[in-house]
C-alpha cells in the first residue's frame, strides 16, 4: 500500500478526491487510515495510506497531469475573519454585496 503526505489545508475530503477521484471513498480513505477520523484536520505531518483502486479515474488523471492538490480547508487567519469580521456591517457594496 502506497503512502501520500497532505499539503496544507487540506481536507479528508480533498484527499478522497485526488486520490480517488471522488469524496464518495472518503470512508475507504479512513477505513484504511484509522488514527484519522471525518471531523478532525489533518497534519502535513502525517501521511496518509492510499492504495484502492480510483473511482473516477478521469477525475484523478485531470489533477495528476495539472499537478494539481485540492485544499478546501479553512486557515486559522480566515477562520478568525469568518468569526469576527462577517455580516452586513464588514460587506462592501459592488463587491461583495451586489444589488440588482
Amino acid at each position: 500500500m502506497e503512502t501520500t503526505k497532505p499539503q496544507e489545508n487540506q481536507n479528508i475530503f480533498d484527499l478522497s478526491l485526488q486520490e480517488y477521484g471522488s469524496i464518495e471513498k472518503v470512508f475507504d480513505l479512513l477505513e484504511d487510515n484509522d488514527q484519522f477520523n471525518i471531523t478532525e484536520d489533518i497534519s502535513v505531518y502525517q501521511d496518509l495510506k492510499i492504495g484502492r483502486e480510483a473511482f473516477k479515474k478521469d477525475i484523478v488523471e485531470y489533477y495528476n497531469s495539472r499537478n494539481l492538490k485540492p485544499a478546501t480547508a479553512l486557515t486559522e487567519e480566515e477562520e478568525f475573519l469568518l468569526d469576527n469580521f462577517s455580516g452586513i456591517d464588514y460587506m462592501i457594496i459592488e463587491d461583495d454585496f451586489i444589488i440588482y
